[in-house]
């Protein structure tokens, strides 16, 4: 009996020692690679005030000093133009810091040697609201541009002619040159060399490796490619891996050439030209950045498996899609379409929860590269003439382009908005710091597959001595469990860095962290933190720091030796400083001088940086925060009550209409407002004349005093369509997400039109039945259909101006 109870305790020894290996993890970045090469690219420019963008081989540098573009794709021509104004405001309260666009050639030459450039599709104006609100911009300029745009964004005009598109045929290139002219008439003195804010050119999409079907293709007829006859064989539907290699890469290098030499000629000259590099697309060698893709989601292939895109690695060595046609040690590693979103089809309709959004850019940044690029950021709605559609074929949407993306088809915003915040201001801000750093992969990397829940996901972008821990707990198509009792030990130059320097930590399902260690944050020296950097800006001098607590992991700076400590307690360890924050308030303190902020993460995901460089404020609140520069605005989502912080506590805050009052602050260096407006009801009349039709009678709809009104049908069926005038509108195909309408774009056709909903049943044998959710799926019983309309919802979107004037 006692052998066998000493055997017993072997094995629970054995047991937990498993268990602490398993959640014990350490990684080494000493032998980190830190060169780069210069000079090497045909990339880089100057402008009229001595601007310098330059391109290495790992980065991005704005006049010498490194930095990470976080790049939003919003379609000027699939939105209301007298509403980007708004739209461009809400991307940059996101974050976003570069506005990437295409210049569909059919919408603007829908008639050959007829060119449109005004109301919804005046580029000129797009770019300039673009710069008036302090964003960048990449245009992409095709011809070829995809975009689930009616035949890939070729004009109609070209079909059927003895004409090779999509390659060196003299007639093609012809009609290309003439439309590089129009796009660069429209951006004269725009571009970044005259002091604009075009600091990208995008040349084709996808060359060599997908194509679109032409609009004339019939149903069950074999599928025409928009691609070069030689091509044909080698294009693929969608984003994909090409393992069949490219036999033309020589003759599609030479065309690539050619577009870039005609954009140029065409007064299309800026210091970064793209190229999309992934699965063997081909790009202008050393005259062009491939950039890159991550697609968890897609609906061009079958199935739900699970992506590796959630797996750290290096990703400037081995690109996702790989393999490519380039050399990767010659460019960065940039990403031009990581899905936030995802069109859907009607036989396959993947449902992208707002929760995947950031997870995959910590893995994608922490795994090496340098430029965030979100497809899409803003959806939108593609034009027609009259029931003409201008969307692709093949099942998808003939209007609505929502692509479930952070800011939805109508400006209204997913919970995917709040979250990608985190890391978009992180990059904003810090980018400099974290740039230059390369990625370094725990030596069992390799060995986690996609399947695999209980291995923590990390990487750390260092420099040897220096740098920034990786981890997420996220994967697609898969239930996640918390990981408990974990613990990362970081081995640099100088030492060890343990995460945390005593205990472990729990990092929660669906949860993702960036910590800092041996970092220099305006002249304080940080040992490591297990807090993640938001945000750091300057007001008047004064210096400050912004980050965040994470749920479940106890929030502590290790600021390194004896430092002076202003504002919260203190305790000393192992001869440097600690500060041990409260992960349920705001904690504010001081270390020499410089300001440091800490909040919960709910509180970081409200906060917005408002103001000019060396004048900022951080704004937190529930409403959306625009910045108008003299003012702000605040756009409440069904509720007439809003309240807001504002750091530093210098300013008063003067609104345009609704009653003001100051509440009790948090801190000295904080204030509290509340701002009540008056309320507003809707008068509008929703009417359900059956089980599946609505009309919506607006003729006395009034806007001044709000900013929009939302009709949103949570519904379980087929599809639903939205009609006015004998008119399609916009249409949703079932995900199980809501639908939402916005009723601003149309007030004007309402005062004189009804609007009409109409929804079909899901059919018992729906091709599309396995991309839902399981807990959406009906009982269909010994029914063939299906169809479920909840109670309508109607909401009121409120907008006020507030001017911060300075104490």
């Amino acid at each position: 009996m006692l052998k066998y109870k000493k055997l017993v305790l072997l094995f629970i020894c054995c047991c937990s020692i498993e268990t602490i290996a398993q959640n014990s993890y350490a990684i080494d970045i000493t032998k980190v690679k830190t060169e780069v090469l210069r000079g090497h690219l045909d990339l880089g420019g100057n402008n009229k005030t001595g601007d310098t963008i330059t391109v290495n081989s790992f980065y991005l540098e704005h006049n010498r000093k490194a930095f990470i573009p976080v790049i939003g794709e919003f379609h000027f021509s699939r939105y209301p133009n007298q509403y980007w104004d708004e739209e461009l405001k809400k991307m940059k309260a996101g974050g976003i810091t570069v506005v990437a666009t295409y210049v569909f050639w059919n919408l603007h030459e829908f008639k050959e040697g007829v060119f449109d450039w005004k109301a919804d599709l005046d580029v000129r104006k797009f770019t300039e609201l673009c710069a008036k609100n302090g964003l960048q911009v990449l245009m992409r300029i095709g011809p070829f541009a995809h975009g689930e745009m009616r035949n890939g964004g070729l004009p109609d005009w070209l079909y059927g002619r003895p004409i090779d598109v999509r390659s060196n045929d003299p007639m093609y290139l012809f009609y290309t040159i003439r439309f590089y002219k129009e796009i660069g008439q429209q951006l004269t003195g725009l571009l970044f060399k005259d002091g604009g804010p075009i600091i990208g050119v995008q040349i084709e999409n996808e060359y060599q490796h997908s194509s679109a079907p032409w609009g004339f293709t019939y149903t069950d007829a074999p599928k025409e490619r928009t691609a070069a006859g030689r091509d044909k064989k080698i294009v693929q539907d969608g984003v994909g891996i090409n393992e069949q290699g490219n036999e033309f890469a020589n003759v599609g290098k030479d065309h690539m050439k050619t577009l870039k030499e005609l954009a140029i000629k065409a007064g299309l000259i800026a210091p970064i030209y793209t190229a999309t590099g992934w699965g063997y697309a081909t790009i202008i060698e050393k005259g062009s950045i491939p950039v890159m893709a991550g697609y968890a989601y897609p609906f061009w292939t079958a199935g739900n498996s699970p992506s590796p895109f959630y797996l750290f690695k290096n990703i400037h060595q081995q690109p996702d899609y790989a393999p490519v046609s380039y050399d990767v040690n010659l460019y960065p590693s940039m990403a031009a379409e990581l899905g936030t979103g995802m069109a859907v089809t009607y036989a396959r309709r993947p449902r992208v929860p707002g929760e995947s959004f950031l997870p995959m850019m910590v893995r994608t940044v922490g795994s090496g590269t340098n430029g965030l690029g979100f497809y899409m950021y803003h959806g939108g709605t593609t034009p027609s003439v009259g029931n003409y559609f201008m969307s692709e074929g093949s099942g998808l949407n003939n209007k609505s382009y929502d692509y479930q993306s952070p800011i939805g088809e109508f400006g209204n915003l997913s919970s995917g908005y709040f979250s990608l915040k985190l890391i978009n201001y992180f990059l904003k801000t810090y980018g400099d710091d974290l740039a230059p750093l390369y990625p370094v992969l725990p030596e069992t990397n390799a060995a986690i597959k996609a399947e695999n829940t209980e291995t923590l996901r990390y990487a750390v972008r260092g420099d040897g001595t220096k740098g920034y821990l990786f981890m997420h707990n996220f994967q697609d198509h898969l239930k996640m469990n918390d990981l408990k009792n974990l613990s990362v030990t970081v081995q640099t130059k100088t030492g060890a860095v343990k995460f945390p320097e005593s205990g472990t930590f729990t990092l929660k399902a669906g949860s993702s962290a960036i910590f800092p260690f041996n970092v220099n944050y305006n002249g304080v020296a940080i040992k490591m933190a297990t807090v993640q950097p938001l945000c750091r800006f300057e007001n008047q001098t004064k210096k400050y720091n912004v980050l965040f607590a994470l749920d479940a992991i106890a929030p502590e700076i290790v600021f390194k030796g004896k430092q002076k400590v202003v504002g919260i307690q203190t305790e000393t360890r192992n001869g440097n400083t600690v500060v041990k924050c409260n992960s349920q308030q705001i904690n504010e303190f001081e270390v020499n001088g410089i300001s440091f902020l800490v909040l919960p993460e709910k509180e970081a995901q409200k906060a917005y940086l408002i103001g000019e460089s060396g004048n900022q404020k951080l704004i937190i609140s529930e409403a959306v925060v625009l910045d108008a520069k003299e003012k702000i605005s605040l756009i409440s989502s069904n509720n007439e009550q809003i309240n807001f912080y504002v750091l530093p506590n210098d300013a008063r805050p003067t609104p345009a209409e609704g009653k003001l009052e100051k509440m009790k602050s948090i801190s000295k260096k904080i204030s509290n407002w509340r701002l009540t407006l008056p309320k507003v009801a809707s008068d509008i009349k929703l009417i359900q004349t059956d089980n599946s039709h609505f009309v919506l009678k607006a003729g006395s709809l009034d806007l001044s005093k709000v900013n929009d009104l939302f009709v949103t049908f949570d519904y379980r069926g087929d599809r639903g369509i939205c009609m006015m005038n004998g008119e399609l509108q916009t249409d949703n195909l079932y995900t199980s997400k809501a639908w939402t309408i916005g009723l601003k774009k149309y007030q004007e056709a309402l005062k004189s039109n009804d609007m009409y909903f109409y929804f079909m049943p899901m059919q018992k044998d729906a091709p599309y039945l396995s991309y839902l959710d399981k807990e959406v799926l009906p009982d269909f019983g010994e029914k063939k259909s299906f169809l479920e309309i909840k109670q309508p919802i109607i909401s009121v979107e409120y907008k006020v101006n507030v001017v911060l004037k300075t104490n």
